[in-house]
């Protein structure tokens, strides 16, 4: 029976959903119009250098697409005790680094060791605060051992990729950060084969991962293409086999013209928005954040740049995260109403030049975007003609992904049209709360509200979502009032992928998370 069974799973394995053999080899190429700012798990604090580090490096468990529930990765089994105050991990024992060394319980209580480290400055070790200690209970056994209970804990606890605890020991924690992930044993499906900065990552089948069948690829190539026409050019020509959406114009193109691309659409938790930074006059008011708001059309600039692939933005939650709230309305286009508020906040036109001052000083700012991004550099001359018709001189700025990230960083800016791919885990702390202002926050507006910190502390303690929304409501509702960004939009997701390649299985927490999954009928390339 053993034998019978293990031979159906091997047959099941060779086979695609449509009965097709899978075959194995071939490169794929992934257009990018930014490089990475590190791939170091413990430095990168950006969606994409994730989507890579976690092909490279295992979690104990995989995040399934419901964002509530997970599946055996690193781990094979997990349980509470009967408290829920402590979560045992049972860990495979088939696990090496690329190295040779073995996985180990060692490395998942050395990866915890430099994640609460206060020399090393994790961004997400705010995810580990209620976990007081992590303990061994053998080679393959771990226990999390909480202060509380609340309804986060497993996700808290498998948040970061295990790092090998034979090679962090290397390190003093200060130097952790900067160690570049060339250097890094990695126990995921792949390794790095080249990272050439400003050109392009190479990605090569890991030979010592634990499943042989797994990745099927040779190799994948991330190509950094700084413009996005260029980049949509290229895919169409064949030059590239895939690249997320970015200029929405192109998707109903491709439908109509180019067959050979697939347009593989996902409800998406990314929003983009325009940061104002409050630690700047006038941005600190949160009068004139709101005018600044109603003067923009919100609606214009989705119709005009997605072509119905964006609903209007709310909020810190998309509506595909359970907390997020039906009920809030967007404020209105209002120009008038936001020269009204102007006045009142001291503006005016006192020497009729067509521009608002206060205490002589013009109202004036620059907005900057990333280089090789359309959608934001058109939104940009949107915006700056908006803001002209109330009065307000915007001077648009692009400039290379890493070098706006750090002005960001270092409150070095005036506004900033930016992204953010929302936590699959419904807390406002990482983005919103007080202590995740500054360099090494992701704060980087420097909004502060005790009430809202309150208010979500309170509803992330709560094991009854249900209970917990009305709170996370009230939370949303005052964000949203005090416009510390004007929230834009939420685009779909939209993953174009040349049509030999098979297996991919975009949604909400990649467009790439089983990218170690996917094939292709034609492995010539």
């Amino acid at each position: 029976m053993a034998a019978a069974a293990a031979l159906f799973a091997a047959l099941f394995a060779s086979c695609s959903q449509k009965g097709q053999a899978v075959k194995r080899g071939g490169t794929l190429v992934v257009g990018e119009t930014s490089d990475y700012e590190s791939l170091n798990p413990m430095q990168a604090t950006d969606a994409h250098a994730r989507d890579i580090y976690n092909q490279l490096f295992l979690l104990l468990l995989d995040e399934n697409s419901d964002l509530l529930t997970f599946s055996p990765r690193l781990a094979e089994s997990w349980e509470f005790s009967p408290d829920r105050l402590r979560l045992t991990f049972r860990l495979r024992d088939d696990v090496l680094w690329s190295d040779g060394e073995k996985v180990t319980s060692r490395d998942v209580l050395a990866t915890f060791k430099v994640q609460i480290d206060p020399e090393v400055l994790w961004s997400s070790r705010h995810l580990k605060k209620n976990i007081d200690s992590v303990t061994a209970g053998g080679e393959y056994e771990v226990t999390y051992h909480f202060n509380t209970v609340y309804p986060y804990q497993v996700m808290d606890a498998v948040d970061g990729p295990i790092l090998p605890a034979h090679f962090l020991e290397k390190f003093a924690p200060s130097e952790i950060k900067a160690i570049p992930i060339e250097e890094f044993p990695t126990d995921g499906p792949f390794r790095v084969g080249e990272w050439v900065r400003g050109q392009s990552l190479t990605l090569v089948p890991n030979p010592a991962y634990y499943d042989k069948d797994i990745p099927r690829l040779d190799k994948v190539i991330f190509k950094i293409i700084p413009d996005v026409l260029t980049l949509s050019t290229q895919l169409k020509s064949g030059e590239i086999d895939a690249m997320e959406m970015m200029v929405p114009a192109d998707v109903q193109d491709i439908r109509d013209n180019h067959p050979q691309i697939r347009v593989l659409e996902y409800h998406g938790r990314g929003y983009v928005y325009i940061g104002w930074n409050a630690a700047r006059p006038p941005f600190e008011s949160m009068q004139v954040r709101r005018a600044l708001g109603m003067a923009i059309d919100r609606k214009m600039i989705i119709d005009n740049l997605y072509y119905g692939l964006a609903g209007e933005c709310v909020g810190p939650f998309p509506p595909v995260i359970w907390a997020y709230s039906p009920e809030m309305k967007p404020i209105p286009f209002d120009p008038a109403e936001a020269r009204r508020i102007l006045a009142a906040e001291g503006f005016s036109d006192s020497d009729g030049d067509g521009y608002l001052e206060r205490d002589g000083r013009r109202f004036e700012f620059e907005l900057l975007a990333n280089q090789g991004n359309q959608i934001r550099a058109d939104i940009q001359v949107l915006v700056q003609e908006q803001l002209r018709a109330v009065g307000i001189k915007v001077t648009p700025v692009t400039m290379e992904w890493t070098v706006m990230l750090a002005k960001q960083k270092s409150s070095d800016f005036d506004a900033v049209i930016g992204a953010w791919r929302a936590s699959t885990k419904a807390d406002l702390s990482p983005i919103w709360s007080c202590g995740a202002r500054g360099a090494d926050g992701y704060n980087r507006v420097d909004y502060c509200n005790p009430l809202v910190d309150s208010l979500n502390a309170a509803a992330c303690a709560m094991l009854d979502f249900e209970e917990a929304k009305p709170l996370f409501h009230r939370a949303q509702k005052i964000i949203y009032d005090e416009q510390p960004y004007t929230f834009l939009y939420v685009p779909s997701g939209v993953l174009l992928l040349h049509e030999r390649f098979r297996g991919a299985k975009p949604d909400a927490i990649s467009s790439i998370h089983n990218m170690h999954e996917w094939w292709v009928e034609e492995p010539g390339r």
